[in-house]
């Protein structure tokens, strides 16, 4: 007799899914709602009436439908209106609430969603919340309802309606400020002066948190450590004129002298602990700081002194408290960092500062492995190793080693070839990383400097090896030097030192016929000497409270070679005489960037994002071709969507009808812009409508690519016509942490002559879609 064994297939397993959906179908979401309860369905459309709509309203209301928008079950993105139509979790529940096997437990685990209540969503207590909330915006006459509406295809289940009439906003028509104050140094602190809150404005509750937070903090910031915000009273009369607020802002009484006077800092203690269960048993004294310790300190003291920024003698101040604890556990030796003040002489009123600083684990570790789909048909695995020592030589150091490869094949290649070698048909990087990171600048004079920003210094040392399938195979070396220093708005990158070393050590006779009919392009890809130093600058607002105004700048330059050119000079070489070291000629290039973005919020769900980018590249002296690492190019996910990468320019050139056209569509001079019009759909699920133009051109004219220069641009007419052109559509998916984008770009038009006259000149439209899935906004 045969035997024949059962193998289970998914297309077995997709089967049994579509026959467990269809069972659950049948049976009712509100089977198992409680007798007396209804299933909450979601919100119908919230009907406003008094929205003038300024930006007060807006944040009153946005602040509003937080508290309103619930999403029920089975929710479209997170929407409190849509819902999918196939309520899975719904059924999962029904049909395994009771069941107690195995399967059914495991599937209820798994799938199931326990139905969302209308007692549980309590409408009432929200509406009232609303209230409340619009009274906090200045609408003191505001009115919120709430009505449930059954579902006319179940009476079980039933969708929620809200009503709010925000009424006319208070305004204030007279401030009594708190009288001004005269400090101990004889500043005069006048609220009045300070104050953000002026007649007129539109009543805001956590606006007058946000001038009690002030007050204090300048109190503070100049040594009275005791003055508490509870010390201050804001007295709001609404009922003297219709619409009018009238606010007195005056200190408490019955609290004692001390309050009101400035302290300064007595002694400083750091009390460097490894474990609770251990005391400390050794001290040591360090420009004024009293180090506490077990048998040896693990951080150096001079650590903790360039990093307190509370010294005996001084007056208090918080602002500096709180970037002491920052700086600290900015080190990234510390798990803990606590700040107590004992008032130690009440007759001199000094503080004495105690610094509790619990160290780390020295070791941590890190696996990352992912899986890369690319559209040119290859995919493959990548795996990631890090390593690293936290305070590894006393001084909040870390020094980590990474190492990475990455191996990629063709899905869809022929073996008819039998002479191809695998390196030939796949793609591999394999690279190491060696980083040393420190918390200061690491430079002789600014050694011992007393930090007030975040610095940071890291030093790289790399090597890589980059099989490129069927082309080349080059290895890599490189050593880095940078110094960074951050405040809130703007950061500073100085890379005083960066040496890449790049070997061609194979190349595939597809890549040397290509190298040949365009000898730039083999120059760019060389083996070279590129020695360089860049400045980086960039400034962003986001933190500053400018609320629906965004701007972001990002400025650099870079140079290569010339400190190499001068000890050549100096040598007697020829300034035009192709000078080597290490056996590789040097690139000598200068090279700038700029780009800007702003992002305007015209109210809670909808907002336009505007970019412009302009870059340039100068090669010079012992080599007049960039590295074409160091080159631009326009197009993808984050550039002009409606052509892929590489796909456009330089200028007006025509890529040749080759798969391997794309190497020759970069270019030394770049202009890009965009501009985005992003919008809520439902939920957490966004819409965008983008417009980006852009091209890339060389500074030099090229036999091999005519057309592809700036020097060949007839006049502005013909500028523009180089532009490309792009528009198209887009979702985003935000979890908040994460954007998950989606992208349709199409083309407009292509900065070359076409087979179609005017404007619009793309051949078939079919060929004019980009596609982009990403994650991340473009800009």
């Amino acid at each position: 007799m045969t035997r024949y064994r059962y193998r289970p297939t998914i297309a077995h397993a997709l089967l049994l899914l579509l026959s467990t959906l269809l069972a659950l179908s049948s049976c009712s979401v509100t089977r198992h709602i409680p007798e007396g309860e209804l299933l909450y369905i979601g919100i119908g459309k919230t009907r406003i009436q008094g929205d003038d709509g300024s930006d007060a309203a807006d944040r009153a209301i946005s602040h509003m439908e937080k508290v309103l928008n619930v999403p029920p079950n089975n929710a479209f993105f997170g929407s409190a209106r849509s819902r999918f139509r196939i309520p899975i979790g719904l059924w999962f529940y029904n049909g395994f609430v009771n069941d107690s096997t195995w399967v059914g437990k495991r599937l209820y685990k798994l799938f199931a969603e326990e139905p969302k209540l209308i007692s549980d969503v309590r409408p009432d207590v929200r509406a009232k919340q609303s209230k409340l909330i619009l009274h906090e915006h200045g609408y003191f006459k505001a009115v919120v309802t709430d009505s449930i509406a059954r579902s006319t295809s179940d009476s079980l289940q039933a969708r929620v309606y809200y009503k709010a009439d925000l009424g006319a906003p208070y305004l204030y028509d007279s401030i009594s400020y708190m009288e001004p104050w005269l400090l101990g140094s004889g500043e005069i602190l006048n609220h009045a002066e300070l104050s953000k809150i002026h007649k007129g404005d539109q009543f805001n509750f956590s606006q007058i948190l946000q001038d009690r937070d002030m007050l204090v903090t300048n109190l503070r910031d100049r040594g009275y450590y005791f003055y508490a915000p509870d010390l201050l009273v804001y007295q709001v009369d609404t009922l003297l004129t219709p619409g009018k607020v009238y606010m007195q802002v005056r200190e408490q009484s019955g609290y004692p002298s001390y309050t009101f006077e400035p302290w300064r800092i007595g002694s400083v203690h750091v009390l460097l602990t490894e474990d609770d269960r251990l005391s400390l048993t050794d001290s040591m004294q360090f420009k004024g700081i009293t180090l506490h310790y077990r048998e040896h300190p693990r951080v150096r003291p001079a650590v903790f002194a360039n990093r307190i920024q509370l010294r005996t003698g001084e007056l208090y101040s918080q602002s500096r408290e709180q970037a002491t604890r920052q700086a600290l556990l900015g080190l990234g030796a510390f798990s803990y960092v606590d700040m107590q003040f004992v008032a130690s002489d009440t007759l001199h009123n000094l503080l004495d500062l105690y610094i509790t600083a619990e160290l780390d684990k020295p070791w941590d570790s890190s696996l990352s492995a992912v899986f890369t789909t690319k559209s040119n048909n290859f995919i493959g695995p990548g795996l990631t190793l890090s390593l690293g020592r936290r305070n590894v030589f006393g001084g909040g150091e870390r020094l980590s080693l990474d190492l990475y490869g990455s191996y990629e094949w063709q899905t869809n290649r022929t073996r008819s070839n039998q002479n191809v070698s695998i390196s030939d048909i796949n793609s591999y990087e394999v690279g190491s990383n060696l980083n040393l990171q420190a918390p200061r600048i690491l430079l002789p004079w600014l050694y011992d400097l007393r930090l007030t920003h975040d610095v940071q210094t890291t030093y790289t040392l790399s090597a890589s090896m980059l099989n490129r399938a069927r082309y080349f195979q080059i290895t890599s070396l490189g050593l880095t030097a940078s110094y960074s220093v951050r405040n809130t708005q703007h950061q500073h990158m100085i890379t005083p030192l960066r040496i890449h070393y790049n070997r061609l050590s194979r190349q595939s006779e597809i890549f040397q016929k290509v190298i040949a009919d365009n000898p730039i392009l083999g120059l760019s890809l060389r083996s070279q000497l590129i020695p360089q130093m860049s400045y980086q600058y960039t400034f962003d607002n986001i933190f500053t409270g400018l609320g629906s105004h965004h701007l972001h700048i990002d400025l650099g330059i870079s140079q290569a070679g010339n400190i190499l050119n001068g000890i050549y000079s100096l040598a007697g070489c020829n300034y035009h005489e192709t000078k080597k070291l290490l056996g590789v000629p040097f690139a000598q290039f200068v090279k700038g960037t700029a780009e800007l973005r702003y992002t305007y919020g015209i109210d809670r769900n909808q907002s336009l994002a505007l970019r412009a980018g302009v870059g340039a590249i100068y090669s010079y002296g012992n080599m007049t071709v960039a590295p074409y690492s160091e080159q631009f190019y326009v197009g993808g996910a984050n550039s002009i969507r409606a052509f892929t990468v590489r796909s456009i320019g330089p200028g007006r050139f025509v890529p040749r009808n080759s798969r391997y056209a794309f190497m020759d569509q970069t270019g030394e001079f770049k202009l890009e812009m965009n501009a985005e019009y992003r919008f809520r759909l439902a939920g957490d699920l966004h819409g965008a409508l983008f417009l980006d133009s852009g091209n890339i051109w060389l500074l030099r004219p090229d036999e091999n690519r005519p057309g592809a220069s700036l020097q060949e641009i007839t006049g502005a007419k013909d500028f523009f016509q180089q532009l490309a052109l792009g528009s198209g559509v887009g979702l985003r998916y935000d979890l908040n942490f994460l954007v998950i984008r989606f992208d349709v770009g199409v083309g407009l038009h292509l900065p070359f002559e076409t087979t179609r006259r005017g404007y619009y000149n793309l051949p078939r439209f079919a060929n004019s879609l980009g596609y982009h899935f990403a994650v991340g906004y473009p800009f």
